[in-house]
């Protein structure tokens, strides 16, 4: 699918910096998918330390795989390389990341979106939360909700990203 593909459906669309600004929480997700995996990364924290990466086991999350990045984070300047890029993405983006850097991603617009989203789960101890309605992918208006929960190594600093997608139609009535 060509990278022209991935477009706002209306430039009026709040940008990504807007709708992080409106520090959306779990309970404004449509998806209990992302719910859970917002919980079940809560209980992974301990104290006001974000999970040590080498606490996370993909068997506790088996419920999302199909729909859950992980990205490594490299600072100086800000990386995001996929380290796995989940079937859902490949599916949206057309193109399977796993093993290369965010920088590869076909559509400039989308690459830019997610880049931002990235740098503001990582500068935070808290998972990210975005909320795009109207989202041309594929030709159709699109609902895409996105969980950023950061994950650290001992000294408490941002190693890693799971992000996780749900991606639907929008239903017109």
């Amino acid at each position: 699918m060509p990278a022209s593909e991935f477009q706002l459906a209306k430039p009026s669309h709040p940008s990504i910096e807007q709708r992080l600004a409106m520090k959306l929480r779990a309970e404004d997700l449509t998806s209990e998918q992302l719910k859970r995996v917002h919980a079940d990364w809560s209980r992974l924290k301990t104290g006001d330390k974000v999970p040590d990466y080498r606490s996370f086991d993909i068997c506790d999350f088996s419920y999302i795989v199909g729909s859950l990045n992980m990205m490594s984070v490299e600072r100086n300047p800000w990386r995001f390389r996929y380290r796995v890029h989940s079937t859902l993405a490949v599916r949206n983006c057309g193109k399977d990341l796993t093993g290369l850097y965010l920088d590869d991603y076909p559509s400039e617009v989308h690459r830019r979106n997610i880049e931002t989203f990235c740098i503001h789960a990582a500068q935070n101890n808290e998972p990210t939360i975005d909320i795009a309605e109207n989202i041309r992918i594929f030709r159709r208006m699109m609902l895409y909700e996105t969980v950023g929960l950061p994950f650290g190594n001992a000294s408490g600093e941002i190693t890693h990203l799971a992000l996780a997608i749900n991606s639907r139609p929008v239903i017109s009535v």
